[in-house]
């Protein structure tokens, strides 16, 4: 107990001392604070003050004070930036290039050999101008030209042209550059491919900027035609045009577009292999922001895609279907799904095919068809369905005839008609179900051409006719025949093929009845005078409303008569790298169009107040 009684006296001792030094540190620390409020009555400590925090932190406070600086820094850059970007916009800026991959080569880059060859296609459209263009809406304004007018008769049309464009070479562009480039177009030793389109225009040299074309009749779609690049007189006049086609001119083209020839590399055969354009800064026009195109070239689209995904460029000039899911993990790639004026179908050919003949067996056919199946499984939604021909600007009418797939209905329709399931037999010995009338089989023979989804796609219609009791043969002919041995003498019975109907919706090529032998377009070889006289009709009205009338009741008739089985629209697939901003299309006409707002692209940008 008394050495209980000793420790803690001691350890009252121990506290009490304790408690001394606790309150003498108290008294100092209350002198220091004096001593320091007395030299400095301000609350705020001076920098002279503050200079001596290293020497009286401990290494801790020292870590916790930096720490709490560096936190409090990044807070107030942070809030500037965040204010910044608050009371700034983003715009567009000068610079950058823009890399795209294309299938082929170039070989005529001239605007009225060009047309071909979507690659030189593509390129004119940016070197050269025409009196005309279409915009990104696809709509018909002045480029070269700063105006024009119709006279009453619809035969002559006046283009007043600017005064402010220049040639790449530094030349004043003339009217005499728009009368050369139309002689030449029309000179049969030049071969131009749009020489057909101006037989028996007149062009004529008013003044030096003003021309005028007469026509022998009233044609809507003429002024579509002007969209043609012109070229320089004072650089062709003097080239043979039976040399046309061999001048180095066509490989580094003059033209006054957005954009001028900068220089090409070919490979150990003489292949070009790349193509660069530079920014024309002299263009009349709002200049690009852009300063460079480039054009890689492949043989093929294997190789294409493949350069797509290494980003050896940043973009295709467009992307086939089948291509699409592998490169679905590929994130930096934005896809641009382009309306067009094309159409899928499976055109009927009565001659080769006596069945064709009756109403209800097209109509039979065309109920066996499911059009979004196709879309869905082999176009991988890529597409529209259409029940009429797919006219540009003209609206489908809502009261046309249609045919939705339901397979029940056209089985009633061949048995209403006599047409009883039986069983046949192959040659390989397979049993088939096929209908029969007598000593009439329903027999069909499918012709597409060699392409994978034309494949894919025939394939399944053939399922498809083949499960009412339509037995359905397929012939696949390769991309190299189709034409000659196939389309122009009209050598099938159903042809699944696809039309281009261009930039204006005039269908008489394809449906007018003097359009069904070669070289017509008219691969129904559809025959209705009713029909024949609307597309004449409408081609001599220059008021949009009244041609759109013509043109619905021209729909009408055909989705009534039912010579084609109208499938779908299929997009164009325009594959971009998420860098390149600014493109804004809906829709094209033929793939340079894609290019219609080339001027609003960019890759840079900068901030500017709000």
């Amino acid at each position: 107990m008394k050495l209980l009684s000793v420790w803690g006296k001691n350890l009252t001792n121990s506290f009490s001392r304790q408690n001394k030094k606790l309150k003498k540190f108290k008294r100092q620390h209350e002198l220091d604070k004096y001593l320091v409020t007395s030299l400095n009555k301000k609350k705020i400590p001076s920098w002279k003050q503050i200079k001596y925090l290293p020497k009286i932190l401990s290494r801790q406070e020292k870590i916790q004070f930096q720490v709490l600086s560096a936190i409090i820094v990044v807070c107030l850059i942070g809030l500037m930036i965040n204010l910044y970007l608050l009371a700034t916009i983003a715009v567009p800026k000068s610079g950058g290039q823009y890399l795209e991959g294309m299938i082929g080569s170039p070989q005529f880059i001239n605007p009225i050999l060009a047309k071909t060859n979507d690659v030189d296609v593509d390129i004119a459209r940016l070197v050269f101008s025409g009196l005309l263009k279409y915009n990104k809406n696809r709509q018909l304004i002045p480029d070269l030209a700063e105006s024009y007018e119709i006279s009453a008769d619809q035969l002559v049309y006046t283009f007043h042209l600017r005064r402010d464009v220049k040639w790449h070479n530094g030349e004043p562009f003339r009217a005499d550059d728009v009368i050369f480039t139309v002689a030449s177009i029309q000179d049969p030793q030049f071969k131009s491919p749009l020489s057909p389109s101006f037989r028996g225009i007149v062009a004529e040299k008013i003044d030096d900027y003003t021309v005028t074309f007469t026509l022998k009749e009233p044609f809507a779609p003429f002024a579509g035609l002007l969209t043609f690049g012109i070229l320089p007189e004072n650089l062709w006049y003097s080239i043979p045009p039976a040399n046309a086609d061999l001048t180095e001119l066509n490989k580094k083209p003059i033209g006054t577009g957005p954009w001028k020839f900068d220089s090409f590399k070919k490979d150990q055969n003489g292949l070009i292999k790349s193509y660069t354009l530079v920014r024309n800064e002299n263009y009349y026009s709002e200049k690009p922001y852009l300063e460079k195109i480039i054009f890689k070239f492949y043989p093929d689209y294997n190789s294409a895609v493949e350069g797509l995904k290494s980003k050896e460029v940043d973009g295709l000039a467009s992307l086939p279907k089948q291509f699409g899911p592998e490169l679905t993990k590929y994130k930096n790639l934005v896809y641009h799904h382009l309306d067009q004026p094309q159409y899928t179908a499976i055109f009927f050919n009565q001659r080769k095919n006596e069945l064709l003949k009756s109403d209800y067996i097209r109509q039979a056919l065309a109920l066996a068809v499911n059009k979004q199946k196709i879309i869905e499984d082999i176009y991988n939604n890529e597409g529209r369905i259409i029940n009429e021909p797919n006219l540009p600007g003209i609206d489908s009418p809502e009261d046309i005839k249609k045919y939705p797939y339901n397979p029940g209905e056209a089985i009633a329709l061949l048995e209403k008609n006599g047409w009883e399931l039986t069983t046949t037999t192959t040659e390989d010995g397979v049993s088939q179900s096929v209908r029969k009338k007598g000593n009439w089989y329903l027999e069909i023979t499918l012709t597409t051409v060699d392409q994978p989804k034309n494949i894919e796609t025939a394939e399944l219609i053939k399922n498809f006719w083949d499960e009412i009791g339509f037995k359905t043969t397929l012939k696949i002919v390769g991309e190299t025949k189709i034409l000659q041995e196939t389309i122009n003498p009209r050598e099938y019975q159903a042809l699944l093929f696809g039309e281009n109907l261009g930039s204006d919706p005039d269908p008489l090529p394809f449906w007018h009845s003097a359009q069904n032998e070669y070289p017509g377009l008219n691969l129904a070889i559809f025959s209705n005078k009713t029909v024949d006289k609307l597309l004449e009709d409408a081609r001599k009205i220059n008021n949009w409303e009244e041609r759109k009338k013509k043109y619905n009741e021209f729909q009408k008739i055909i989705a009534e008569e039912l010579p084609t089985i109208f499938l779908f629209n299929s997009t164009y697939t325009y594959p971009v790298d998420k860098n390149i901003k600014g493109f804004d299309a809906w829709g094209i006409a033929v793939p340079a169009d894609r290019f219609a707002n080339l001027n609003e692209w960019y890759v840079k940008t900068r901030r500017v107040w709000k």
